[in-house]
Order: C-alpha cells, then sequence, then structure tokens
C-alpha cells in the first residue's frame, strides 16, 4: 500500500527519531551491540495502515505461522509489541 507523501515523511520522522532514542538509551545499546556480536544484524521497521485494516492482535503463541523461524521468546515479545504474524 502506498502511503500519501505527507504521512511517509511522519513515518520516516518517527523511525528517526525512534532509532535515535532507542542509540541513546544505555539499556538499548546494550542490547544491540550483544545481538550484532552474535552476527546478527538489526532493522527496524514501522507499518502505517488504515485504521480498521490495522495488524491483527496475536492471542497466543499458536497464533503464529508454526513455519516461521521465530522461538516462542520471539512470538511472546512481537505479542507485546502488537506486531502481527500473517
Amino acid at each position: 500500500m502506498d502511503l500519501p507523501e505527507h504521512l511517509h515523511h511522519l513515518v520516516s520522522e518517527l523511525g528517526d527519531s525512534l532509532v535515535k532514542a532507542l542509540s541513546e538509551d544505555d539499556h538499548c545499546r546494550d542490547l544491540a551491540f550483544q545481538i550484532q556480536a552474535k552476527g546478527y544484524g538489526l532493522m527496524l521497521i514501522l507499518e502505517a495502515s488504515p485504521i480498521g485494516m490495522g495488524p491483527r492482535i496475536l492471542t497466543n503463541v499458536e497464533d503464529a505461522d508454526a513455519s516461521l523461524p521465530f522461538s516462542e521468546d520471539d512470538l511472546r515479545l512481537m505479542k507485546s509489541f502488537k506486531i502481527r504474524m500473517d
């Protein structure tokens, strides 16, 4: 779905602000370094969707597609951020 230019700008600005806030938090920065030390990269993705078409909230871990490479801890974390799996 293509976002209107003004909304795209706002989402981009929010992403930049979140990355800055996370990088300035000592605990977040330490966690990111630990993850990167294990050989993994990190990426922050934001999605804007019209109300009524927003993300589906997982009601339990079994709602997630079992073929996806996520641990139960990953799924719980995603659920806490209301990230949908579809």
